[in-house]
């Protein structure tokens, strides 16, 4: 499994893929293999894609409210690249530079790797400090436990009339920074890993990239010649010179002269680019070129071989000797990636008996769109496109339909056979199937489909009652449970039981445990069990604490693999500062994921107070140990619950054992 090392920018720090790419080429020289992934392309032109996202379209996304569609496209762009070759480490580059807030975007990346954070700071002084504190406080607790330490980067390139660092087009290159940068203050950062120096070749425009980006020509010339700095007089020119000017040099020495106010004409030995704009507007628009890696394979190479000299072996030391985790953090993003891949794979039909609800319909379209399942919508279909229609969204050819009135009499005689031992009927059995639940269950049953989800509009017992008639348990389970996904800002809790047992015993909570701990590992979170309740260890006495204690040491007993501890209360459970005080040596306290309540309404009250104060997505309640997957929706279900509740019940269909 591969480590994951983000290069985080701090303050005003902007060309940091100078860092990033003398490190992947530091750690490869010596030894580790690394590759670099960068989160977004800058805005070139490029139409966004599923394989290609630049900064300007997930600017458009953000604003529209799709941050975790943006980065779930990222998460899944990150696994192509770790699957297409075996890394030890990889590098991500953290965001600079771009149209929205890119704290907020770097530690959404950084927590969907789980990454160790390296701060990125153009300056030595205090302000560098603040900046990195101010930072990282965007990163929650990856940004106290995981920063390995600070690059120093371009100290001493040249700064514009504001103070600002200007690495392109930037003059002579011999600036040393300010008064700022003094030595004196050279004590205020302590824990750098590299000084990565400043040189004008590492941002210097070709004429072809100088001509895209004010919009221009190139009228003659080499379009590869690249300029350091920008003349507006020819007595000033040099031939590192891109020379603008509104009159028809006779000769220059500058290689690149741009024509503006649209003079043409040709000049000896330079490249020429031309532009209607006038004088002044270009002038201006070279002042605010960018700081970005283009499509430049000489620039690379050098940057390259260049800038990987200025990590020494401690750099490598310090990331070669990082602990390689056995499980990490599952974050919101990753889950959701992670679901709807082993979704895609597993290609099930699942069964929505609401088929004309809204939010049903509208979660149908995003399903068959995105290929997680193929939704299978129970009503007329007139009047579930009448309602698509209404919402804006489309069902398409991956979307099936089930009249009810036309299989109802199909399931007649199964239902009375399954049922006979509690006298039903044919007649009897043809009411119960006038509910799209009971029908999509016995659809179920009879292998047409392969899992269902509702409760949209129906309760908990309208969806599960079928079920547990029909299909019944699963072969071992001694009961069936109900568990949230709680996507949290950094990982992914499983909170159970939250819909389902009112009061169960000390046994049937240790079963509860058990299932929920499996299931967390099924889905690729590291299951450490808190048995939660308003208790820590022996801090407290009364039924619901004893009961705890009990359902513990049972779970201990049935599954010495589980980590598991209780009771524990919430703050002890979760944070690490108060575990410590409270159950200190605990294996679970201060870092569990799976959270089982003693009562349902302990359980359901904190999941509703979690997803609705926190405004997060949760997924559920999903099921456990039913002989096929139904799982039942809150009725203020939200779109994007119900379609990774969909995702959830797929997955599960493929672990059905007959």
């Amino acid at each position: 499994m591969s480590r994951n090392v983000m290069l985080v920018p701090a303050g005003k720090t902007t060309g940091i893929f100078t860092a990033s790419l003398g490190l992947v080429k530091a750690l490869n020289d010596n030894g580790v293999k690394a590759a670099l992934f960068t989160p977004f392309y800058s805005c070139c032109g490029k139409e966004c894609s599923t394989t290609s996202l630049n900064k300007c379209c997930a600017a458009k996304k953000l604003s529209e409210g799709k941050k975790t569609e943006v980065i779930e496209a990222i998460v899944a762009n990150y696994n192509a690249l770790k699957d297409a070759n075996k890394y030890d480490v990889i590098v991500i580059e953290g965001v600079t530079d771009a149209p929205f807030n890119v704290n907020e975007i770097n530690a959404e990346i950084c927590h969907a790797f789980d990454a160790n954070i390296i701060s990125v700071v153009s300056g030595k002084c205090k302000c560098a400090k603040s900046a990195i504190d101010a930072t990282l406080l965007y990163f929650g607790n990856a940004g106290k436990n995981q920063h390995l330490g600070t690059i120093l980067l371009n100290e001493k390139a040249p700064k514009d009339a504001k103070g600002n660092k200007k690495l392109v087009l930037s003059g002579c290159g011999k600036c040393c920074g300010s008064a700022c940068d003094a030595k004196k203050e050279d004590a205020v950062l302590t824990d750098f890993i590299a000084n990565v120096n400043f040189d004008m070749a590492y941002y210097a425009p070709r004429a072809k990239d100088i001509a895209q980006f004010i919009d221009a020509k190139i009228a003659s010339g080499d379009e590869n010649v690249r300029a350091f700095k920008v003349s507006l007089s020819n007595e000033s020119a040099n031939e590192k010179s891109v020379l603008v000017t509104d009159t028809l040099p006779a000769q220059t020495s500058a290689k690149i002269v741009i024509l503006t106010d649209g003079v043409s004409g040709s000049v000896d030995g330079a490249t020429v680019i031309t532009s209607e704009k006038p004088m002044w507007s270009v002038a201006q628009a070279l002042a605010d070129f960018p700081a970005q890696l283009r499509d430049d394979e000489e620039q690379k190479k050098l940057i390259e071989e260049n800038a990987s000299k200025d990590f020494d072996a401690k750099a490598i030391n310090l990331i070669k000797n990082l602990e390689e985790k056995a499980t990490p953090l599952m974050s919101p993003a990753a889950f959701r990636s992670k679901l709807t891949a082993l979704a895609r794979a597993a290609h099930k039909k699942i069964a929505l008996p609401e088929g004309d609800e809204p939010r049903t319909v509208c979660a149908a379209a995003k399903v068959a769109e995105q290929n997680i399942a193929v939704p299978v919508l129970f009503g007329k279909k007139d009047k579930i496109l009448e309602v698509a229609k209404a919402q804006g969204v489309t069902l398409g050819e991956n979307v099936e339909f089930v009249d009810p009135d036309s299989v109802r009499e199909k399931y007649v005689d199964r239902l009375v056979e399954l049922r006979k031992a509690k006298g039903v009927t044919p007649e009897q059995a043809l009411e119960m199937l006038q509910d799209n639940v009971f029908l999509a269950t016995m659809m179920i049953d009879s292998k047409e489909l392969d899992g269902l989800v509702s409760g949209a509009v129906h309760t908990t017992a309208n969806t599960i009652r079928p079920a547990l008639q029909v299909l019944k348990t699963a072969p071992g389970a001694k009961l069936v449970s109900a568990i949230f996904f709680m996507l949290m800002d950094e990982q992914v809790y499983v909170y159970g039981d939250c819909a389902l047992n009112i009061n169960p015993t000390a046994e049937e909570i240790s079963e509860i445990a058990i299932q929920s701990a499996d299931t967390a590992k099924a889905f690729g979170i590291d299951p450490r069990v808190a048995m939660v309740t308003y208790s820590t260890i022996n801090s407290g006495k009364g039924p619901d604490a004893d009961m705890m204690k009990e359902a513990t040491a049972l779970v201990r007993a049935k599954r010495p693999d589980i980590a598991v501890d209780g009771p524990l209360q919430y703050d002890a459970a979760v944070m690490p500062d108060v575990a410590a005080q409270k159950a200190p040596g605990s294996p679970v306290a201060g870092k569990a994921t799976v959270f089982i309540f003693p009562n349902l309404s302990t359980g359901n009250t904190v999941y509703k107070a979690v997803q609705r104060s926190a405004k997060l997505v949760s997924i559920g309640p999903m099921l456990q140990g039913m002989k096929r997957p139904v799982n039942d929706l809150s009725r203020g279900a939200l779109v994007d619950d119900i379609i990774y509740t969909v995702a959830v019940t797929a997955i599960q269909a493929t672990q059905v054992k007959d």
